[in-house]
């Protein structure tokens, strides 16, 4: 880095502080540092350059490599001048209806385009939910609850597994780091108070996995969150220095993944998100999966003996209501839940308790096997769609295993009486 420090500063980049942040931010890439300085837009986490500016660029579903290159020399307005942070922005009490409605038009569009600048839709719903959601009343607006339980979940599928990632140059993808920073502040907020926000839930379970496309694309990402290694001391979550690693090779690995998640404790998400356990009202099914899911796919870049501390008194917990599911509960619509919520225990055992894997499954086989013999139509239903996913291998349960458990039990005749 300090060889790509001193050609920046014979080039008249001469503010080293902003000249090593930029590197980070690129993976010591000059040419891309270059053209992150010249812009000049940069920005890391809460860290913002002396003009106070942030990533203007729109990006679509649908981009020519013209308009990709393009959108290299989209520059920010020389008038703006105003941070992260006074924005003009609504009222506390309201949410940006029209923002809302014109993001909405853009999300769904086959040509879709979503913006990845604070001060445009996407940022203005976000910040104001999430100033609603610190109120407690985010639910009580129609088009904000709308935003939190679709708009966002469509939204950042686009943003996260969309192929498209692959061609977006690096200031969108610094975009969407920014703006998927904004959401973990979102859903860190609405955690700290019921029902459980399961769609908020599904989309950080995307944003944190590291299989997704755009981490994917990003994996090489340095971390660069020593300020949350800072003041989270021991409550540190995702592992940040290579000392913690096994290889050495993987510190270089997934920075921004383990950033978010950083950023998720820092802000009280796993606070929050335990509080839901202990809600008044019991838990479906369906939300002791969300809870559990987000971290399933980002289990190598945490501190296991840390989420074992924190996790293992919910996990029992949903474990047991599995165990005391009754046979009127099978009827259900929502009954398959059940089957989601095996799967996310039994990923989660497969690293932290791999002696209680086939626990798991004989408990996953034991409960289809049950609503299988039932004669109610929406049980029959639900142990077809089940019994379909476990042949497709979608259950992450050996396809040996499940092809003998079928033959043993004669499942395909029992399904058919």
């Amino acid at each position: 880095m300090e060889e790509n420090m001193e050609i920046l500063e014979n080039m008249g980049f001469i503010d080293r502080e902003l000249n090593r942040q930029a590197l980070t931010q690129v993976g010591n890439d000059i040419v891309e540092d270059i053209t992150f300085l010249a812009e000049p837009i940069f920005f890391n986490d809460d860290f913002i350059t002396s003009n106070e500016q942030r990533p203007t660029s729109i990006f679509t579903g649908s981009l020519t490599e013209d308009q990709i290159e393009q959108q290299r020399n989209i520059t920010l307005d020389k008038t703006s001048n105003t941070s992260s942070n006074e924005l003009p922005m609504e009222t506390s009490n309201s949410f940006p209806t029209s923002a809302f409605l014109d993001l909405e038009n853009s999300v769904y569009r086959d040509k879709w385009s979503i913006p990845i600048k604070r001060e445009q839709n996407l940022g203005r719903c976000l910040l104001s939910a999430t100033r609603l959601a610190v109120d407690g009343i985010a639910d009580q607006d129609e088009h904000c609850k709308k935003f939190m339980e679709i708009l966002i979940p469509a939204a950042f599928q686009k943003l996260q597994c969309s192929d498209l990632v692959n061609s977006w140059p690096a200031m969108v993808q610094l975009g969407v780091f920014d703006m998927m920073q904004l959401l973990v502040d979102l859903i860190t907020a609405r955690l700290a108070y019921s029902p459980v926000p399961t769609q908020l839930l599904e989309t950080l379970a995307i944003l944190f996995d590291h299989d997704s496309v755009f981490q994917q694309k990003n994996k090489n990402r340095s971390y660069n969150g020593s300020h949350y290694d800072e003041q989270l001391g021991e409550r540190l979550l995702a592992k940040s220095s290579s000392s913690t690693f096994s290889d050495s090779n993987e510190n270089e690995q997934y920075g921004w993944l383990r950033e978010i998640i950083n950023r998720f404790v820092l802000k009280d998400g796993i606070q929050n998100l335990k509080r839901q356990f202990k809600s008044e009202k019991p838990l479906t099914a369906l939300e002791y999966n969300a809870l559990l899911s987000p971290f399933v796919q980002c289990m190598d870049y945490l501190f296991i003996d840390k989420y074992q501390q924190l996790f293992s008194e919910h996990i029992e917990e949903a474990l047991n209501y599995v165990k005391n599911f009754k046979e009127e509960d099978f009827k259900t619509e929502s009954a398959s839940s059940i089957f989601e919520l095996l799967t996310t225990l039994r990923k989660i055992s497969s690293v932290v308790w791999e002696n209680r894997v086939a626990q798991m499954e004989e408990l996953h086989f034991n409960i289809l096997l049950k609503m299988v013999t039932l004669s109610n139509f929406n049980a029959k239903m639900n142990s077809l769609k089940e019994l379909s996913k476990m042949i497709e291998n979608r259950r992450s349960i050996p396809r040996d295993i499940v092809s003998k458990w079928i033959i043993e039990h004669s499942i395909l005749s029992k399904v058919l009486e």
